[in-house]
């Protein structure tokens, strides 16, 4: 493999900032249209441009008469210049792009739900689409078409968005004029959506969503326009974002004539939006105020359904197996990190390293520690996790030794999974998912097992090339050559908080971050993660604490 998995040391971190100088740079070319109000209409005194005052023939004015004359000549003027006003902002919506009488109809929306198959999230999916077909019988509109990502495609990228694009170009671009696509908890206010669309003329490039914008150069990002991070926007997908079927086109010609060059594929959002852009060439992000996520103005046309998932009863601590990976040169300074934060929510919870210390206390599992990837330990612990033939517990989560991670927050989330099932779960990442590749759950930020997962996989004959590779990375493509798909959940974080736009975060409820680095990791953990009980110092004190981190 050419490259190494993008969560590595702050040494091979700091090398990245040079490949976001050429980025920066060209965040001069950004254009950011201007988009004059919808609401503006012409008013009827321009109809009264050939009035004139009635001719007195040889008589002189009263003073009152002159006095009304005069005053209607001045309601005239002024009307005139507002009329010139609305005529001149009615121009400047045409130039805008944006149309004030741009009539589709709900038909021509082709909705996709950025889905996964496993059965939770379908569920959850199905019940989106039933909502929206209601309301739009409610509207005794023609049904509109409402795609469910996993079932489009059964390529391991599809959930990557661009390369559907020209199947959407040539299925729907003749009779449809946008593709909207949201999230499984999104929720759309469709008559308002229609309305909000309505105001863009659908015969242009248009991209469409909630913007967001990084508040430093971050990692995630491979530290792009690090001189000003601020100026570029992508869009927050759990509000919704769309794109006119002009601009579909224009990227299927692309995508046939120059292949997708990115080997990782990290945060799907914000490739996307580098893509569309082009360096200047493509259109940038267009924010539309009525694409929410908060939920508390009524302009809204979307907001999310913000909540940590809870299907029946939390699982059960005893039935979650914490594996954290160490080695010995980490037992003094991170390891009292976990002591002190998380791990007395823990039931069943073993530290494995190259090296044996009694009072963490670690166990050595016989493979030397490595310097980047830590396939041998990982598959190592999958091993010694399923040969505990007395135990049965369900779920086998593996974490690094700088992550932070509630696992009171897991225990509900996991209520929604079936642990019977093959699960893999975690933030899920993509190598090479252009040309064949695969996805896989990033391992800093935490990943989840069910045993049956586990019984598949070792099952197998896939197995690490070397003890240094990149275990992630590893069982990515083993899952894959499995047929048993990763399962994304955005709560898993592989990075820090301030890695991530604070409006993003804002409509989370996260589960994990990772990484020490220039950070207090016991505040991040008691201001994000910490249950309420532990947290003594009330909601009000963990918002200022969020918004100073």
């Amino acid at each position: 493999m050419a490259r190494r998995s993008p969560r590595r040391e702050e040494g091979s971190q700091r090398r990245r900032v040079s490949r976001g100088g050429g980025a920066a740079a060209a965040a001069a070319q950004l254009r950011s249209p201007r988009v004059s109000s919808p609401r503006a209409q012409v008013g009827s005194a321009a109809s009264a441009a050939g009035m004139r005052p009635p001719a007195c023939r040889g008589c002189r004015l009263a003073p009152l008469a002159l006095l009304a004359l005069l005053t209607g000549f001045l309601a005239f003027g002024l009307a005139s210049e507002d009329t010139k006003k609305e005529v001149r902002q009615s121009k400047d919506l045409e130039k805008s792009g944006i149309s004030r009488n741009n009539d589709i109809d709900l038909k021509e929306i082709i909705f996709v739900i950025q889905s996964q198959s496993n059965s939770f999230h379908a569920k959850r999916a199905e019940q989106l689409k039933k909502s929206i077909l209601k309301q739009a019988a409610d509207l005794t509109q023609e049904l509109p078409s409402v795609l469910l990502l996993h079932q489009l495609a059964k390529q391991e990228g599809a959930w990557t968005i661009l390369p559907l694009l020209p199947h959407f170009s040539v299925t729907y671009s003749r009779n449809s004029s946008w593709i909207f696509f949201c999230e499984e908890e999104t929720r759309i206010q469709v008559l308002k959506l229609l309305e909000t669309l309505r105001r863009y003329d659908s015969s242009k490039e248009w991209f469409l969503g909630k913007a967001l914008h990084d508040e430093e150069s971050t990692i995630i990002h491979h530290y792009a326009f690090s001189e000003n991070p601020t100026v570029f926007k992508y869009p927050d997908f759990a509000a919704g974002w769309a794109l006119s079927i002009p601009l579909v086109n224009k990227l299927t010609k692309r995508l046939k004539s120059e292949s997708l060059k990115s080997d990782f594929t990290i945060d799907l959002k914000h490739e996307i939006a580098l893509y569309i852009w082009d360096k200047g060439r493509g259109p940038p992000l267009t924010p539309v105020p009525e694409f929410c996520t908060n939920g508390v103005d009524p302009y809204c046309a979307t907001t999310f359904h913000s909540f940590l998932p809870l299907c029946g009863k939390p699982v059960k601590k005893k039935d979650i197996f914490v594996a954290v990976k160490t080695c010995k040169k980490f037992h003094g300074d991170r390891i009292p990190i976990v002591k002190q934060t998380w791990e007395s929510q823990t039931s069943l919870i073993e530290y494995y390293s190259d090296y044996t210390e009694s009072s963490i206390p670690t166990v050595d599992l016989g493979i030397p520690n490595t310097e980047r990837g830590h396939c041998g330990k990982t598959f190592a612990i999958l091993e010694r996790f399923l040969n505990r033939s007395q135990d049965k517990t369900a779920w086998l989560v593996i974490v690094d030794d700088d992550t932070l991670i509630s696992i009171s927050r897991l225990q509900h989330l996991l209520s929604c999974y079936d642990s019977s099932e093959p699960v893999f779960l975690g933030e899920r990442y993509g190598y090479g998912l252009g040309t064949g590749g695969y996805s896989y759950v990033t391992g800093g930020g935490g990943m989840v097992f069910s045993r049956e997962a586990i019984r598949r996989l070792l099952a197998s004959k896939c197995r690490c090339y070397s003890n240094d590779a990149p275990d992630d990375m590893v069982l990515g493509m083993c899952f894959s050559g499995l047929g048993i798909p990763v399962t994304h959940s955005p709560l898993f974080h592989q990075a820090r908080p301030v890695d991530y736009p604070k409006d993003y975060l804002s409509h989370q409820v996260p589960i994990s971050f990772h990484k020490h680095w220039n950070i207090d990791p016991v505040k991040v953990y008691f201001t994000w993660l910490a249950p309420s009980e532990e947290h003594k110092t009330g909601q009000e004190t963990q918002k200022g604490l969020r918004e100073e981190l």
